[in-house]
């Protein structure tokens, strides 16, 4: 809602500074503050954060505590520098959030010029993984970072963006794909052949055995996903790339040729190619999640940009379109998370207890000491001389 009366109230090109600062702290708040939202995945987070944090606390060498290998290099390194500041999974989850929304908030400073509009597309695609998925998001929210430096041709400053990103998550190796697409904007019969291809080699199943099989050990992806397809076609991954690319090549004209709208055209046409790629995979869509932002961008772009005769729509009218189907893919989100009751009533982390009906706690909570206070491993450490003194 807030966005939405934002985009109401603002101009075309709404870039209002003060409303990104607080729009982008009141989300990052709200998602780092709740208590143990989004079912499986924070469990373990937490789970394996507690080891690491118990290694620190006890004195252990960093290359002794086994738990660091359980995630990628780079993410458990910045597990275990986390741990060195609080034992507590709580601030520990609040502080990945908040680097996440730091990093989404620079995206939208660089590059977007309507800020409430691309929120709202942000909530209707993005938003509720980041409650999560904690370690894609944030690899993703590194790549996004990126961009700049492949804007103004700085390829070995986005190559060493990308190896972050990998070390963060290993799936974050795809963003390397945009290295390799012409910089250029692509002749609309190329995009739906390409794309294609794309579904073909999909519906083939050979992409999705592959990511499935690689992702069997829990590493890549957590535990098996609740909400997975089953191997099955997924027809909400081709209904949604059907509609962007329906909505982009029907206002393509008006997307100006310069280096920084072909690199999130690129973005986009890679978010929907990849979609299509792993549409029978249970997990492989989330591959995806590092090319939204090209979603992101180049529709905003349309839906503010002066009207010309070559547009199909009036830009309100692509506003309109986006503001409802983002809403219904929110909700539709929200209702598949909620049969498992992983959002709502909202809860912070700031009051001890927890909801109830709650399943995702009563089948993956560890340490029941969280029930009665929040609080009981240390929130701030307090180093004196050797490791083992930490406080």
């Amino acid at each position: 809602m807030i966005p939405f009366i934002a985009y109401k109230l603002g101009g075309k090109e709404n870039r209002n500074k003060t409303f990104l600062v607080f729009y982008t702290t009141f989300l990052a708040l709200f998602v780092g503050l709740s208590d143990m939202f989004g079912g499986y995945d924070r469990y373990i987070y937490g789970n394996v954060f507690d080891s690491i944090a118990d290694g620190v606390t006890h004195g252990s060498d960093i290359s002794s505590i086994a738990m660091l290998d359980y995630f990628e290099v780079g993410y458990s390194a910045l597990t275990w520098l986390i741990a060195c500041v609080t034992e507590n999974r709580y601030i520990y989850i609040l502080i990945i959030t908040i680097i996440i929304y730091h990093n989404i908030y620079k995206t939208f400073e660089r590059h977007i010029n309507n800020y409430p509009l691309a929120f709202i597309i942000f909530l209707g695609m993005v938003y509720f993984f980041t409650f999560t998925y904690l370690r894609q998001v944030v690899a993703f929210s590194f790549a996004w970072l990126s961009i700049q430096a492949l804007i103004d041709g700085k390829r070995k400053k986005f190559f060493l963006m990308l190896v972050v990103t990998a070390l963060l998550h290993k799936s974050g190796i795809v963003f390397a794909v945009l290295l390799f697409m012409p910089m250029k904007k692509w002749k609309p019969k190329h995009v739906c052949m390409i794309l294609l291809g794309c579904a073909i080699i999909g519906l083939s199943n050979v992409t999705s055995s592959f990511y499935d099989s690689f992702a069997s050990s829990g590493i890549l992806t957590g535990q098996s996903n609740e909400y997975s397809a089953g191997g099955t076609a997924r027809i909400a991954y081709i209904l949604e790339v059907i509609f962007f690319v329906w909505i982009i090549l029907k206002n393509y004209d008006h997307i100006e040729e310069n280096r920084e709208n072909v690199i999130f055209l690129n973005m986009a046409w890679a978010f929907c190619g990849f979609l299509l790629m792993f549409v029978r995979s249970s997990d492989g869509g989330r591959v995806s999640w590092f090319f939204t932002m090209g979603i992101i961008y180049i529709i905003t772009l349309i839906a503010t940009t002066n009207k010309t005769k070559k547009v199909i729509f009036q830009q309100n009218s692509v506003a309109t379109i986006m503001i409802v189907v983002m809403l219904f893919m929110y909700v539709r989100v929200y209702y598949n998370w909620q049969v498992y009751n992983n959002l709502y009533p909202y809860k912070t982390f700031l009051t001890d207890g927890y909801r109830s009906p709650d399943y995702s706690h009563e089948r993956y909570e560890y340490d029941f000491n969280y029930d009665n206070n929040k609080f009981y491993r240390p929130v701030f450490r307090l180093f004196k001389s050797t490791p083992t003194e930490w406080q």
